[in-house]
């Protein structure tokens, strides 16, 4: 198979990487049609450029729901609620996996990743939250099915340079919507560990598994292979499929700006279908509603918009919304704090949660941070006077 240039190499890479069972650079050669060329155009052109390719996790098979949390807040208290909810990234038991505040919005986006044998009482924290006056009020939806995740396609983002390319809002792309079920596996600590690295570099080697393992590599390996990958069923494996992302948006793509979309429709399949088409959307969840995030140039994202509401037109969606954030909102520091180590939350057999504790901690940070803004005010005030 011959390629004549580098989109067209980028692309078969890419469409390699999504369908590998088992992440190899070697391998994605002959996946791919490109040979020995594949791991050269992996390196130059994704780590290159500050990109990386990563496991998309199918939670189902751990026990865990992934779920969208919409938390409406005062706008007085937005700035010590990001700063607890920061500290939350880090936080055993709290099952935050991303936060993004939109501009102009006194809301955070939120998506937890949370155990299915504490879901009620997990939501009791917001209950808590609310009655305590730290936020007012939330919303919430659950995914019950995996959520699809995309890689960035060539024909808009340009891996020679590791930027956006203007002018292609329009563009479609011919994606892939998969189906895969929920049934869950049995798993241990070490294959946490292992799942929790791949999520962050599908490229993490057995010798680096077995380092923070503590394991041998043949041990590293039969974990891997016949428990995180399911020896080689897809309907026992824990990883949906690979994908290449941003490490750090902000590095070479300094105009990157993200689109939450939240649309409410009667045929949910159809319309995700649609939204995988335009090449700039990262991953589309199904629930309540459907949500899809969307990366981007700024100079770009009022013609990106447009396509998305003619899609709604089309698809007569009911209730179609989209908040803006910078791409800082969740960038790679937010992504290292993230409970993509799941193991650390997982001892024993059991999955950590204590949720006096983090409502405790939630209360006493936020107002703790509101009390030391009011004293910073004041003493402004008075040095002006």
């Amino acid at each position: 198979m011959s390629y004549s240039t580098l989109d067209e190499k980028m692309r078969a890479l890419i469409n390699a990487i999504e369908r590998s069972s088992e992440f190899d650079l070697n391998a994605l050669g002959q996946l791919s049609g490109l040979g020995e060329e594949a791991p050269l155009l992996y390196r130059n052109y994704v780590a290159g450029k500050s990109l990386v390719a990563q496991a998309s996790i199918n939670y189902f098979r751990l026990g865990l729901h992934n779920t969208l949390i919409v938390i409406r807040a005062e706008h007085s208290l937005m700035g010590p609620l990001a700063r607890t909810l920061e500290m939350l990234l880090s936080t055993p038991g709290f099952y935050m996996h991303s936060l993004g505040t939109p501009l102009g919005q006194n809301l955070f986006i939120t998506r937890h990743i949370i155990p299915q044998g504490v879901f009620e009482r997990y939501m009791a924290i917001f209950d808590e939250l609310t009655s305590r006056g730290i936020i007012k009020g939330y919303d919430v939806s659950r995914t019950p099915s995996p959520v699809e995740t995309y890689s960035l396609d060539p024909a808009v983002f340009n891996y020679a340079t590791g930027g956006w390319k203007l002018g292609t809002y329009t563009f479609r792309v011919k994606r892939e919507l998969r189906t895969a079920t929920t049934d869950p596996v049995p798993f241990d600590e070490v294959d946490l560990k292992i799942v929790s690295m791949l999520r962050k570099a599908a490229t993490t080697t057995p010798q680096a598994m077995a380092n923070a393992t503590g394991l041998s590599v043949d041990e590293v390996l039969f974990h891997l292979r016949e428990h995180v990958l399911g020896g080689g069923d897809p309907d026992k494996s824990m990883v949906s499929k690979y994908h290449v992302h941003f490490m750090e948006p902000g590095l070479f793509a300094p105009d990157t700006m993200m689109l939450n979309v939240f649309a409410k429709t009667e045929d949910q399949d159809e319309l995700v279908k649609e939204l995988i088409s335009i090449p700039y959307l990262f991953f589309a969840a199904k629930g309540d509603i459907v949500h899809a995030l969307f990366y981007g140039p700024l100079q770009g994202l009022y013609a990106i918009w447009n396509e998305l509401e003619t899609v709604g037109e089309r698809q007569k969606v009911k209730d179609l919304s989209g908040y803006v954030s910078p791409w800082y909102d969740f960038n790679v520091l937010g992504s290292l704090r993230s409970p993509v180590s799941l193991d650390r939350d997982f001892k024993n057999g059991n999955w950590i949660f204590q949720p006096e504790e983090i409502v405790d901690f939630i209360v006493n940070s936020v107002r703790a941070q509101s009390q030391r803004s009011r004293l910073r005010c004041e003493r402004e005030i008075r040095h002006r006077a």
